[in-house]
């Protein structure tokens, strides 16, 4: 017999996969302040670990991101004590979603297109499809 999933774990999910994006947000958009302050990209910053460390350590951005993505860590380790990781897992790729629209339409790093609309439909459509069969058995 399948594990039913509770409203709750959705909830849970989505809570999870929204922190994990904005932590994404919060250590680009550091970065970018490092690279601002520094001058330095990532070839230069790996060649100097000391800056490196330094930077993280100090610039808010990257210390909010990082605690945003340990948080998305904990809401998971929550959702898996009660929910499969086979259903769980493909709506992790929600973030891929959210960053596409957020480039696009906040940064403006590209150009959201016909076929990255299409890939999100696919997205949306692989994940029900991949869940079909516990959204089935718990809505007989």
């Amino acid at each position: 017999m399948q594990a039913t999933v509770k409203p709750m774990s959705y909830v849970l999910i989505i809570i999870s996969v929204a922190l994990a994006v904005s932590g994404q947000i919060c250590l680009r958009r550091g970065m970018q302040d490092v690279k601002g302050k520094t001058g330095m990209g990532a070839s230069e910053l790996i060649k100097k670990p000391g800056t490196f460390v330094k930077q993280i350590l100090t610039t808010w951005l990257v210390l909010l991101g990082l605690l945003l993505f340990v948080t998305s860590a904990v809401f998971w380790l929550i959702i898996l004590t009660d929910v499969p990781l086979g259903f769980a897992y493909p709506f992790v790729s929600l973030t891929y979603i959210v960053v596409l629209l957020y480039d696009g339409f906040v940064e403006k790093s590209r150009t959201v297109i016909g076929l990255n609309w299409l890939g999100v439909v696919g997205i949306v459509i692989g994940i029900v499809l991949i869940n079909w069969g516990q959204w089935s058995a718990t809505n007989p």
